[in-house]
């Protein structure tokens, strides 16, 4: 029998990459789905799924050799991930958090002394970083942040408020990107990121932060009050904050659109694996052409979906990926994916809202990767930026 696979796969990857696909799907089908369910509703990820992840590998896909990860390519990465966004968020979401901007920052930015120290300890699957930007008066205007830091001998000082923070109430490591004008004589905001430990007296969870997805509840609003950091714990340059912020935009938007395409290739799954078996007035739900339209425009919408985001990530392989290329991927298969999933729900009809099928917890996830990483209305104003201006 054609798998969905087989119809909307890979497209024309490299033997080598395509090979890291088929064993990580592969695992997700074996050590993962079976607890989809379960997971899907507490949220809890099982210490068996977590162990694997740990003893594969996972937790540093993107992470150099030298510091005990596997250094994939952004397209060998990128494969990988979205097998893994097959997978329950919870899931997923942990090992990009892991190879995500946090660990990009770091290993661009940070001294040998801050790699060595925290680098490992994040591949190994036994520190859990959290890139520390977003507050709530600043989201997608990241130049519009008030958490400051002043400097004091020896160090700094940092006050403020953040929210929506992966991982915000249980990282080991937070990467905070603070106010750090001073006397600059230019009348510029200037921003620099420090690099805060869990211990850090000053920094408090103020808050865990529920969502529409369920559990787990993994955002979390943090305070720094007179929260002080030594000179060394600056991560770069000072004032220079802003711009590593730039320099991981591109990736993260990439690899939004690679999750986008792994759920919706699920639902997609899902959806067709419920056709062929669910009966109504006497014959399979698969040969109504209404529920075959719903999967077919489902199908043929994640294959361009696929198309153009493997041709973004072999772009970021060669080192020439421009942020508008990024942004249309992001756009594109977030948009597609939330199309996709809403499709693939009716064709489970009242089954698919009931809150412990898997297609339900598809529909809910799905809807923040039009947000995340930057929203579609800020993906179109870079992409127009770069259609119809010269700068």
């Amino acid at each position: 029998m054609t798998t969905v696979e087989q119809i909307v796969g890979a497209g024309r990857l490299p033997p080598e990459v395509l090979e890291l696909k088929n064993a990580t799907r592969e695992f997700v089908n074996a050590a993962v789905l079976p607890h989809e369910s379960e997971i899907g509703v507490t949220g809890v990820v099982p210490e068996s799924v977590t162990n694997h992840l740990r003893e594969l590998g996972y937790y540093g896909l993107t992470i150099p050799e030298e510091y005990g990860g596997l250094g994939l390519r952004p397209i060998e990465y990128c494969a990988v991930l979205e097998e893994l966004a097959r997978a329950p968020k919870p899931v997923w979401n942990l090992v990009n958090v892991s190879n995500g901007v946090a660990a990009r920052v770091l290993e661009r930015y940070g001294t040998a002394r801050q790699k060595d120290t925290y680098l490992r300890g994040i591949a190994a699957g036994e520190v859990v970083p959290s890139i520390t930007v977003t507050e709530p008066e600043a989201g997608s205007d990241v130049q519009a942040l008030r958490t400051t830091a002043r400097h004091i001998d020896g160090g700094w000082i940092i006050n403020g408020t953040k929210h929506f923070i992966t991982f915000g109430d249980r990282s080991d490591c937070l990467f905070v990107l603070a106010r750090t004008d001073r006397e600059n004589g230019e009348g510029k905001k200037r921003f620099t990121f420090f690099l805060v430990r869990r211990d850090n007296p000053g920094l408090s969870v103020t808050r865990v932060q529920r969502n529409m997805a369920g559990p787990p509840h993994d955002q979390a609003e943090l305070a720094f009050d007179d929260c002080r950091v030594a000179d060394q714990d600056v991560l770069g340059t000072e004032g220079e904050g802003l711009k590593a912020v730039f320099a991981t935009f591109g990736e993260e938007r990439v690899s939004m659109a690679i999750t986008a395409l792994g759920t919706a290739q699920r639902a997609v799954e899902l959806a067709v694996d419920h056709a062929r078996s669910r009966t109504a007035f006497g014959q399979r739900i698969a040969d109504y052409q209404a529920v075959q339209h719903l999967i077919v425009d489902s199908a043929t919408e994640l294959t361009a979906a696929r198309a153009l985001t493997y041709q973004v990530v072999n772009d970021a392989t060669v080192g020439s990926l421009r942020p508008h290329q990024s942004s249309m991927a992001k756009l594109f298969a977030s948009e597609a994916a939330g199309r996709i999933v809403d499709r693939c729900l009716q064709v489970f009809g009242g089954t698919g809202y009931m809150e412990e099928s898997p297609i339900s917890r598809l529909y809910r996830d799905v809807r923040v990767m039009r947000l995340s990483g930057g929203t579609s209305e800020i993906q179109r104003n870079i992409i127009a930026r770069a259609l119809l201006h010269d700068d």
